[in-house]
């Protein structure tokens, strides 16, 4: 990885941290928004789902800091009858799936956008 993608993915994971605090749902929109932005590069969509992943884990280390999450994961866990650490896993790549969906779709929102402009129709 280059200094300039971890550069990215890191001010990227920062921008969806803020977006996490508003709201949960507020991670695809960011990752909608950054999609849009970065319509031209092929790893705007890796880097959106890298860095959803990456603010979900931020937030979850942060609710391990000031609340029960152990707690939380232990009894949805057993309620969906997988162990917490899989609770983790799936909360985790939910972040990464939404966020790589959003960010896929607006780049081919833009591209599609741009190419009806470019034809004139």
């Amino acid at each position: 990885m280059t200094r300039r993608l971890a550069l990215r993915t890191l001010v990227v994971t920062m921008a969806f941290v803020a977006a996490t605090a508003i709201s949960w749902w507020a991670l695809p929109i960011a990752a909608g928004l950054f999609g849009a932005l970065t319509a031209r590069d092929r790893s705007g969509a890796v880097v959106a789902g890298f860095a959803g992943m990456l603010a979900w884990a931020a937030a979850l280390a942060y609710d391990a800091v000031i609340g029960p999450v152990g707690a939380v994961a232990s009894t949805l866990g057993g309620v969906l009858q997988i162990r917490p650490i899989g609770v983790y896993v799936l909360t985790l790549s939910f972040a990464g799936l939404i966020s790589v969906c959003s960010a896929i779709v607006a780049r081919s929102a833009v591209r599609a956008f741009a190419s009806r402009s470019a034809s004139g129709g």
